[in-house]
């Protein structure tokens, strides 16, 4: 095998404290005899916002969250300081610990100009599948289908802290990433992991690292544990809680219907609004394993698969130590499809505590109380239901991007021309024109990009036709400002916390040219869309949890302003190895004196 309404108020006071905080250099870890821990462990909830843990806390039994909060130190002010909040660039900045404008990873994807393509963050056609088979007949590929991204690191800029402990340690130190998602299991740990692993179905990898799975993964696999919900349904893990008290009601404004399958048009069935869900009904397709995914059942599967890998690699056993990494990507297909106050969200929630309750347990058995370090955090926080915000008085709403798009455009063609060419307008789809016939040759939201061939042809500057753009598009209906790239190329006042986290965002060579950012509460979408989104520099975005449990650390909350980032350094320490190059934020104060 190859080794390779008041979170809104709340965002200029702690954007500052964030910002103050940012700015001290991160400290490289101390030379240490040997590591304090023999494995450390960084669990990820993808999708879990700050406020839920403080939300939910009496509902939580005492061997999970409860645990955690009580023997952890918990940064309950924990803030991203960056702008586009979305899962790639938050896996990528936990253990690099710094932003996009430096790791590279500016989003999900990107527009790359060279190709003219679009970009995954965490993939690319380079490598192949592994295995590569189909999982059923229903998933026989097309002939003529497109080449799709396969999971790697190259995209990744900055080392992470897996990378320097195997540059201590060599392959002595064993590194693991799982995840249902390939970004999750990739970016965290780096360039040279002894395996990433990710579900379509099934445990896979990708050529970038191995030619095989690992033995132990082709024995869970062999197992089909993925397939036992066929015709299960998933129903509430507390029935005698009054759920509605707690977060909203089964069938709240804006939520959607989860996954569902069709033949042809034919509905076969489909997850539904309201308790309880169908998790598929006769077949062991991909809509039948996107719906274990969006359910709680996609994390009981994962748990399952983080316990054979520390058992059959025996991490932890030795005095080198080991990094796993374990992204629990359920909650955020869930909030995606029901919304934050939903009581799907309420659920996943309080069988995550169950989960981590279970995996403590393991831990404590397998490894040793004492003999491991967790951190605990989320990717991103996220946004509530429009509709839910708009129904409390909150202005929200969904703004139409492709209108947008093709306004942008009609305006950008009146005040440039070409005036040979008749003014642009959607398709029958309603799509509006793009490519290198048009002014704008790409929308990677939030970013848009400029035809250069249509700029040279103006005889306009890019910034001049940038600023235009920018200007139109922050008079629009739900926007609330846009940014051109050379603003956040250069200085903002330290009053800009919005533009300033846009900026650590931003990295030239994949950003485009004008950031459209929306007002607080409104999301990208049709008026008829449901469920809900990610990705800006809004504080119901950017809170999430940080949680550090482990020898030596005095549990309980800490107000101290903290990010995600910090994680880095507080890794390095417990592992016993220099903090990652870009890393810019320190182990925090409170942990600095333990």
């Amino acid at each position: 095998m190859r080794r390779a309404a008041v979170l809104v108020l709340l965002v200029a006071v702690a954007g500052g404290l964030i910002a103050t905080a940012a700015t001290r250099p991160a400290k490289a870890a101390p030379p240490a005899d040997k590591p304090r821990v023999k494995l450390a462990v960084l669990v990820v909830f993808d999708q879990m916002r700050g406020d839920f843990l403080e939300r939910w806390k009496p509902l939580f039994g005492p061997g999970g969250f409860a645990r955690l909060l009580a023997d952890g130190a918990w940064f309950k002010n924990c803030y991203y300081p960056y702008g586009t909040t979305t899962t790639g660039p938050g896996h990528a900045s936990v253990l690099t610990g710094t932003c996009g404008d430096r790791h590279g990873i500016v989003n999900n994807n990107w527009y790359d100009r060279a190709a003219a393509a679009e970009a995954y963050c965490a993939g690319s056609t380079r490598y192949k599948p592994v295995p590569d088979v189909p999982k059923a007949a229903q998933e026989e590929p097309k002939p003529d289908a497109k080449p799709k991204p396969v999971g790697n690191p190259d995209r990744l800029l900055s080392e992470t802290v897996a990378d320097v402990l195997k540059r201590v340690h060599g392959e002595r130190a064993k590194v693991f990433g799982l995840s249902l998602k390939d970004r999750s299991a990739i970016l965290p740990t780096g360039k040279r992991p002894d395996g990433a692993y990710w579900f379509d179905g099934r445990f896979g990898t990708s050529t970038y690292y191995a030619d095989r799975v690992h033995e132990w993964v082709g024995a869970f696999n062999a197992g089909r544990p993925a397939d036992r919900w066929l015709g299960k349904e998933w129903t509430r893990f507390r029935p005698d809680l009054d759920y509605a008290k707690y977060s909203g009601p089964d069938d709240g404004p804006g939520e959607g219907k989860g996954i569902q399958a069709k033949d042809g048009t034919k509905l076969l069935w489909q997850q539904g609004k309201t308790f309880p869900h169908p998790v598929g009904k006769d077949r062991l397709a991909k809509p039948y394993y996107d719906a274990v995914a969006t359910s709680p059942f996609g994390n009981d599967l994962l748990l399952e698969f983080a316990k054979a890998c520390v058992t059959a690699e025996e991490l932890g056993k030795d005095d080198v130590p080991d990094l796993l990494v374990v992204s629990f990507s359920s909650n955020d297909l869930i909030g995606h499809a029901w919304g934050p106050d939903s009581q799907e969200v309420l659920d996943v929630t309080l069988r995550s505590d169950a989960l981590m309750a279970e995996l403590l347990g393991f831990l404590d058995e397998k490894v040793g109380k004492g003999n491991y370090v967790l951190g605990m955090t989320a990717d991103h926080g996220i946004c509530p239901l429009p509709e839910v915000s708009a129904a409390k008085g909150i202005e929200a709403k969904r703004v139409d991007s492709k209108l947008l798009h093709l306004g942008a455009e009609k305006h950008l063609h009146a005040a440039f021309g070409p005036a040979d060419q008749p003014a642009p307008k959607a398709d029958a789809k309603g799509d509006p024109p793009k490519g290198k016939t048009a002014w704008v040759e790409a929308t990677s939201l939030p970013w848009l990009y400029l035809n250069p061939r249509f700029v040279k042809a103006s005889g306009r500057s890019h910034a001049e036709v940038a600023r235009t753009l920018a200007d139109h598009l922050a008079k629009q209906d739900g926007v609330a400002r846009a940014f051109t790239r050379e603003e956040l190329a250069g200085e903002l006042p330290e009053s800009d916390v919005i533009g300033r986290r846009v900026r650590r965002s931003f990295h030239p060579d994949r950003c485009g040219d004008v950031y459209v950012l929306l007002k607080p509460y409104h999301l990208f979408g049709k008026v008829t869309d449901t469920g809900t989104a990610h990705g800006t520099p809004y504080d119901y975005d950017r809170h999430v949890p940080l949680v550090v449990y482990g020898p030596g650390v005095p549990g309980g909350p800490r107000a101290e302003p903290v990010t995600p980032q910090a994680a880095a350094a507080v890794f390095a320490r417990f592992l016993g190895v220099p903090a990652p190059k870009d890393a810019e934020f320190p182990v925090p104060a409170t942990l600095e004196k333990e």
